[in-house]
């Protein structure tokens, strides 16, 4: 008895112990409470360890916590991607449905896209942002970046071909939710995703009258500046997701009801090789252990926010790190907290989220 006892009090220490190295690690990166910070959620199956520091709005002195939303950037991918696939499995539409038998407007040269090529960045299509006129000074739309594109008659490469990091994939990916399931993209994800995980703080855009979220500020080395909102902010598919740490952890999570094995294995067979035996499917990058372990992963940046997360569903282990800064201090702190958690991704040699800053800006 008294070993047992014993047990359980080297493990309840050594449990404390790594929570005071990731708070540390947290703290040490966001000294002034007063600046933009972050918040860090450290997952173990049902042992969940959160914290946080700094301000998520500096002018009114609000403070972060574990129920302020973030933007999400491009961590909301894959909640655009679990819609289409919501719709896959209700048999509306398939992974190789031509891209164009749902948008018809776009040119014959779309004619080989296929939405799982959305899907997995493969489609060659152009990138949106390098249409956006340099007048542009009000946000955009979905439907005026589609009015931006839908006249291009070239792609970067034939459809299924190569990976290719298309934020113009995503947003289409939401005009095809409301095309095809009769509702707007955000009763949809509200009603069969957020609604059904019980993620009550998730919600798609952001207008200033959001309650309890985290502004977004621009950071260099002398001083930080408010720069919440560009004139992308406004489009939903490929970024549009704001939600809580707290709720984060409803999604990354072994009792998610829509991480089925079916969906796994679609994950597999509908991905595509990005580099460094990574892939990326279903709106996640992902390697594979030898034993056929995943590791999930995915990265956001947008104006005023930088986030990270990775997670390994089989033993239900995750790591998720968002501010609400645009510095890269966040590069150093994600390789210090998989560090101090003995978590590694052997195909990747540096820093977890400039890797990913990389394959964002490849072709660019």
């Amino acid at each position: 008895m008294r070993k047992y006892y014993c047990t359980i009090l080297v493990f309840i220490i050594a449990t404390m112990t790594f929570a005071q190295q990731s708070d540390n690690i947290l703290r040490s990166y966001y000294l002034n409470k007063k600046e933009p910070g972050g918040i860090l959620v450290i997952k173990n199956k049902s042992d969940i360890n959160t914290f946080y520091a700094g301000a998520a709005h500096v002018e009114k002195n609000l403070k972060i916590s574990e129920l302020t939303r973030f933007r999400m950037a491009s961590l909301s991918k894959q909640f655009t991607a679990m819609a289409v696939y919501l719709l896959i499995q209700d048999g509306k539409i398939s992974f190789d449905t031509p891209v164009r038998t749902i948008f018809p407007e776009l040119p014959v040269i779309c004619d080989s896209i296929e939405i799982n090529h959305l899907i997995n960045h493969s489609s060659g299509l152009v990138d949106y942002e390098n249409v956006i006129p340099k007048s542009q000074v009000s946000q955009l739309t979905d439907a005026n970046v589609f009015d931006l594109v839908k006249n291009i008659d070239t792609v970067y490469f034939e459809a299924g071909t190569k990976f290719r990091y298309s934020n113009t994939a995503y947003f289409l990916l939401s005009l095809l939710v409301e095309r095809i399931s009769k509702q707007s993209y955000e009763s949809f994800c509200k009603e069969r995703i957020f609604d059904k995980l019980g993620m009550q703080s998730a919600q798609i855009s952001a207008p200033d009258t959001f309650i309890n979220r985290a502004f977004g500020y621009k950071i260099n080395a002398k001083n930080f500046r408010f720069g919440d909102q560009s004139v992308t902010s406004a489009t939903r598919g490929d970024g549009g997701v704001y939600i809580s740490a707290n709720d984060f952890q409803k999604w990354m999570d072994k009792a998610n009801p829509l991480f089925t094995s079916i969906f796994f294995k679609d994950l597999e067979k509908h991905s595509i090789v990005v580099k460094d035996k990574v892939y990326y499917g279903l709106g996640l990058f992902f390697t594979k252990s030898g034993e056929g372990r995943l590791t999930l992963f995915h990265s956001g940046e947008s104006t005023g926010f930088h986030n990270i997360f990775l997670y390994q569903p089989h033993d239900d282990l995750g790591i998720s790190l968002f501010t609400n800064r645009d510095d890269l201090k966040i590069a150093n702190m994600i390789s210090d907290v998989m560090k101090s958690e003995n978590l590694s991704l052997p195909p990747i040699n540096e820093s977890l989220f400039l890797w990913l800053n990389k394959v964002y800006s490849a072709g660019n």
